[in-house]
């Protein structure tokens, strides 16, 4: 769940770092250094002869009802030029339409599509995060793929952004223009601005989204499997129904323990010591945490109390975080935490305003029970954890593992997700995933990758190397018919510029395996380049 800035607001650049740490994950392209992941990246440039845009073009649209929306705005923008909110400068010369689809009442979904002026004949959508669509982080994350020559698209999913859930209490459509018809209806509505914009139409459409982004990529996969041909599924919140009642769980997990944050330190250093070199080096990253076995009753006090040792209640609660959230009967509902990624429990789990607690607070309160009262202290997880599958679930879960009338069209889904993610636990993709391969039937054995990345939080930021051409990769698969089983990842400087385009430096890179591989250390040269690991 992707934590976002209310729209409207304006933005500085220490901000928009504060996206990047927060799980804002846009496709944009990666320094020079460390841009080809694969041979095949480099082909997917191999595409037809450019179509052109211009202002005259781009006015004419103005007021025109395309593929079903209206068009509210056009505007031409020139690189360079500052975007409202965040004025940041372009990175490319395009034609914004804004437009707006109702497609039953009490429905309206506005909706961006960015049009470069030389267009490489391929769109690429945008998924939402937290309770909101990509609507307001347009501007960042459409920038980059505008800049390379995609028309882009973005939707607000029906609402107006604000990181809270209280548009959803009493509004069945909003829920289900959020759920899934939002992206949907875009994807068809940018496919048609596309072809009236350059007489001609799209050859390829691919998507991304990172979170509840991610949960959008799979909608798309799932329910409306020819809407694009190639999808980027980032650390989805697949059954986000689950996900609520595990964060509702999460505050009874730690309420007994109000210190237990100040322990975080000391634990991810005893855990470091443990098993940061299993991989063949020691660098602050735990590259396969499902591996790690590390007991927190290892650090217990005796009978002096420190912000070094864990009192009884916290090595109980350490290990509720790391097992994962499960009913009284023993019914997993969670998979845990992964160890390494306790740096991230305050921000998600502990803190009086952990994410965990106010997202799930204002899940139920505004999509299940409709009742502004409600308060994680009544929360019953073998009463809560159902109302919300009932009610629900149907519209927003993306739980489907059956993926057979998107692959078989030859669609391609490249997964991604940080083993230090503490929204998202890492388990819940690889299950997800491993269950897709099992349940897809052969297509699956081409059409799905997933590359979890060591020391990166969730969607991005963290200790590990975080910054990856994914559209770069998601294009050269779908071109060239060759999955992808290495790519690499950069760690920047200056974690900005993934979203303003600002120079950066390369302090690190690493290569991602396709899993159930992994990288280890082939015992020379620095460990800060990706050519001296290997995959295993």
């Amino acid at each position: 769940m992707k934590r976002h800035l209310r729209s409207g607001a304006a933005l500085s650049l220490a901000a928009i770092g504060q996206m990047v740490i927060s799980g804002c994950a846009p496709l944009g392209r990666a320094p020079a250094a460390a841009a080809a992941s694969t041979a095949a990246i480099a082909k997917a440039s191999v595409a037809p002869a450019p179509m052109s845009g211009n202002p005259e073009r781009c006015a004419a649209l103005s007021g025109q009802t395309i593929g079903g929306a209206t068009v509210t705005s056009v505007a031409y923008v020139e690189t360079g030029q500052p975007i409202s909110p965040f004025n940041v400068p372009s990175r490319a010369t395009f034609c914004q339409v804004l437009l707006t689809i109702e497609p039953v009442a009490k429905s309206s979904i506005d909706m961006v599509v960015w049009l470069p002026t030389t267009w490489n004949s391929k769109i690429i959508a945008e998924g939402g995060g937290g309770f909101d669509g990509g609507l307001h982080g347009a501007v960042l994350t459409l920038s980059g793929p505008a800049a390379k020559g995609y028309a882009a698209i973005a939707t607000n999913a029906g609402h107006d952004a604000s990181g809270r859930a209280d548009w959803a209490a009493g509004q069945p459509e909003r829920i289900v223009d959020w759920g899934y018809r939002a992206n949907h209806l875009a994807s068809v509505v940018g496919k048609a601005v596309s072809q009236e914009y350059y007489a001609a139409p799209a050859v390829n459409a691919f998507f991304h989204g990172c979170s509840t982004g991610g949960r959008d990529a799979l909608m798309m996969a799932q329910r409306y499997p020819d809407d694009y041909d190639a999808i980027v599924v980032g650390a989805p919140a697949t059954r986000y129904t689950a996900i609520m009642a595990a964060f509702a769980s999460y505050s009874q997990t730690v309420g007994p323990t109000p210190d237990l944050s100040t322990k975080f330190p000391a634990l991810r250093e005893r855990v470091l010591a443990r098993c940061d070199e299993d991989d063949g080096v020691k660098d602050g990253l735990i590259s396969r945490p499902t591996e790690c076995r590390f007991d927190p009753a290892e650090m217990a006090c005796d009978s002096q109390v420190s912000a070094e040792c864990l009192t009884a209640e916290e090595v109980a609660a350490v290990r509720t975080l790391y097992r994962g959230v499960y009913t009284p009967d023993g019914r997993q509902i969670m998979a845990g935490l992964t160890p390494g990624s306790e740096y991230e429990w305050k921000a998600w789990v502990t803190a009086t305003t952990a994410l965990s607690a106010s997202m799930a607070t204002d899940f139920y309160r505004n999509f299940v029970y409709e009742d502004k009262e409600w308060s994680l202290n009544g929360f019953q997880i073998l009463r809560d954890y159902p109302a919300g599958q009932s009610r629900i679930g149907a519209v927003i879960d993306a739980d489907e593992t059956d993926l057979r009338p998107f692959l078989s069209k030859g669609g391609k889904l490249l997964f991604y997700q940080g083993w230090d993610d503490a929204a998202i636990p890492p388990g819940e993709t690889i299950e997800y995933f491993e269950q897709a391969q099992a349940n897809s039937g052969p297509a699956a054995r081409d059409g799905l990758r997933l590359f979890m990345l060591p020391g990166v939080a969730h969607c991005n930021g963290g200790k590990g190397p975080d910054s990856v051409d994914y559209l770069g990769a998601i294009d050269a698969w779908h071109s060239t018919n060759t999955a992808p089983e290495r790519l690499i990842a950069s760690k920047l400087d200056n974690p900005v510029a993934r979203l303003t385009g600002q120079p950066a430096n390369v302090i690190r890179t690493r290569p991602l395996c396709a899993w159930p591989r992994h990288a280890e250390y082939d015992g020379s040269g620095s460990t800060d380049e990706e050519e001296n690991f290997v995959c295993r």
